[in-house]
């Protein structure tokens, strides 16, 4: 698809690489809250980064105040209009209306004149204000939508929203083809500004509120996600090749990272991917805290993941190594501290030729153990994997494990992941890495076969 690029910082990440060409946009929000700064800087970015030309037609601001208050931003309007790129136009409604609507009159002239290719119109508001009842201001912004779209702008149509008006409320958010909604509201005892792509129709967008801030060069918005920052060299993957990417390759050799999986679902979607990888890459497999029956367990699991006599054989090599509830499901009546921190402390020194993969169920553990003993049982484990063919995997379930427990493996643990069930559907996002990935909140489907889980990534 062709993109209108705004060039505004974080907006096109929200918008997946801008506008599409020809869209009207209706951009709502209070007095104050940053839309004709926001409707300038597009128009600006237009002209100096994309060779775009732009008209700013404006039904409150004379044009003397447009050039101001462009200057505190370092843009220069007069410069790029006396370049030919760029329209200035302080107007009425009902003026815009003839001139454009009926296909003839100076603001068509402006467009032929420059080849404007863009254009913010400040603001629709003043359309209803002009005595227009519901029907009549539908009617006139779908014309004036439509307009603009016949002369193959990508337009920016400003909408001010008066005291307790609801986004969804008005006719143009039905005409726009996409919506941008800028609020503002108290975080902490500081009163922060936000921005939200509500709709985007026919194209990809992440409706998610972002702060915003006005910067010497403009508007810049900081979405509550980010890639990583670089991809690992050398990683251990999760079992799911789109939760891998989404982390950066995986989970990197020496870290622990925190699966935090509500107890509504079944931690199967993530530990049967896990252990499957183990086998297939031939790694040391420990699992630590799991039920009683847990061989019988696991050659379900592995059953389904095809690989129940690949499993059997690396329990008989010691490939495999369970320690369950009820002891290490071979030789051990309790499942102890000591049992924990030295098995996996042996396992750990003298598997050197291939790597080792922890998995934990820390809730069971911190269950099974006594107060204290199991949090000190895991972090004595974490030591002994920080070396650089040693990963761990933790699995809690924050509703059923105390919160400064949880507290604690948040700060300790380098990366995390968090899953849970709401309204009827799953989601999952990665909220922590060692490679600093922040991800939007993503529907999952658990699915019968391998990986058992799909991502619902755009």
């Amino acid at each position: 698809m062709d993109r209108v690029k705004t060039g505004i910082e974080g907006l096109d990440q929200l918008l997946c690489g801008g506008f599409l060409q020809g869209d009207a946009i209706l951009v709502a929000g209070a007095p104050g809250s940053g839309k004709t700064s926001l409707g300038m800087q597009y128009i600006y970015n237009g002209i100096t980064k994309y060779q775009e030309s732009g008209l700013l037609i404006t039904f409150e601001e004379f044009p003397q105040r447009i050039y101001r208050d462009a200057r505190n931003f370092g843009w220069d309007f007069r410069a790029l209009e006396e370049q030919g790129k760029l329209k200035v136009l302080f107007t009425s409604p009902e003026v815009l209306q003839q001139d454009i609507v009926r296909d003839q009159g100076l603001v068509n002239e402006m467009i032929t004149e420059i080849g404007a290719r863009r254009v913010v119109v400040d603001s629709i508001s003043h359309l209803h204000d002009a005595g227009q009842d519901f029907r009549q201001f539908r009617e006139s912004v779908y014309g004036l939508a439509n307009a603009l779209k016949r002369e193959g702008l990508t337009s920016l149509l400003l909408r001010e929203l008066r005291e307790q008006q609801d986004v969804g409320t008005g006719p143009e958010e039905f005409v726009a083809d996409g919506l941008i909604v800028l609020t503002r509201r108290y975080v902490g005892n500081s009163h922060m500004r936000f921005m939200e792509v509500v709709k985007s129709r026919g194209s990809a967008h992440i409706p998610i509120p972002s702060l915003f801030f006005f910067t010497e060069s403009g508007l810049r918005v900081l979405p509550p996600f980010q890639k990583p920052f670089y991809r690992f060299d050398e990683a251990v993957s999760t079992g799911n090749s789109q939760l891998d990417d989404l982390l950066g390759g995986g989970i990197p050799y020496g870290a622990f990272y925190l699966m935090e999986i509500d107890a509504a679902l079944h931690q199967d979607i993530l530990d049967a991917g896990f252990a499957r990888e183990a086998l297939e890459a031939g790694d040391a497999y420990v699992r630590v805290a799991g039920e009683s029956s847990e061989r019988s367990r696991w050659r379900t699991l592995m059953k389904a993941a095809g690989l129940d006599k690949t499993f059997t054989r690396a329990l008989e090599k010691g490939q495999v190594t369970l320690l369950c509830s009820g002891g290490s499901c071979e030789k051990e009546p309790v499942l102890t501290r000591s049992l924990v921190e030295s098995k996996v402390a042996e396992i750990c020194a003298a598997t050197t030729d291939r790597p080792v993969r922890l998995q934990v169920d820390i809730s069971r553990l911190l269950a099974l153990l006594p107060p204290g003993e199991g949090f000190l049982a895991f972090m004595s484990m974490s030591a002994h994997c920080r070396r650089p063919r040693v990963v761990v995997m933790g699995v809690v379930s924050p509703r059923v494990t105390a919160p400064d427990e949880i507290e604690k493996l948040r700060t300790a643990a380098d990366g995390i992941v968090r899953i849970w069930a709401e309204g009827g559907y799953s989601y999952l996002q990665v909220v922590k890495t060692v490679n600093s990935a922040r991800t939007p909140v993503y529907a999952i489907n658990q699915i019968p076969e391998p990986p058992f889980l799909e991502i619902m990534v755009q």
